[in-house]
């Protein structure tokens, strides 16, 4: 090699270290890296508040219904509610008791108005009677 083309290779490699001298400072230290590990948990400690976890889930689960119970207690409420609408009327039945309901009203008015004609009929001849006997009354009297 000759003279020039060492003397290159030196100042190429005096430019390199400088680069490395200015990163040098930056990088983390053995004691950086350390400070920045210890706050974060181990396996250990991850898997025991795994289990704590579990034992937290179990706790909070288990009064719950399962499946089957909630299929159970959807049945029995529809036993239930079929026991209770069973009694009541449908709206067909309700639409044939109120045309039952005003037939019978029709019914009892034409009733009613027969009944009244006749007492409005015996009223005036009453009244007929209590004229015609005013009016012989007042013949008499003159």
């Amino acid at each position: 090699m000759r003279a020039g083309q060492m003397q290159q290779r030196l100042d190429n490699l005096d430019v390199r270290v400088d680069r490395i001298e200015q990163i040098l400072p930056t990088l983390a230290t053995k004691d950086d890296l350390q400070a920045a590990v210890e706050p974060l948990a181990t396996k250990a400690e991850l898997r025991a508040a795994k289990e704590e976890l579990r034992a937290e889930l179990r706790t909070a689960v288990e009064p719950l219904a399962t499946k089957a119970e909630l299929r159970a207690a959807k049945e029995e409420l529809r036993a239930e509610l079929r026991t209770a609408v069973e009694p009541l009327a449908t709206k067909a039945e309700l639409r044939e008791l109120r045309s039952e309901v005003l037939t019978t009203i029709g019914e009892s008015e034409r009733r009613m108005r027969t009944h009244f004609d006749v007492v409005t009929e015996s009223l005036r001849d009453d009244i007929k009677l209590i004229a015609a006997a005013f009016e012989s009354l007042a013949d008499r009297d003159r």
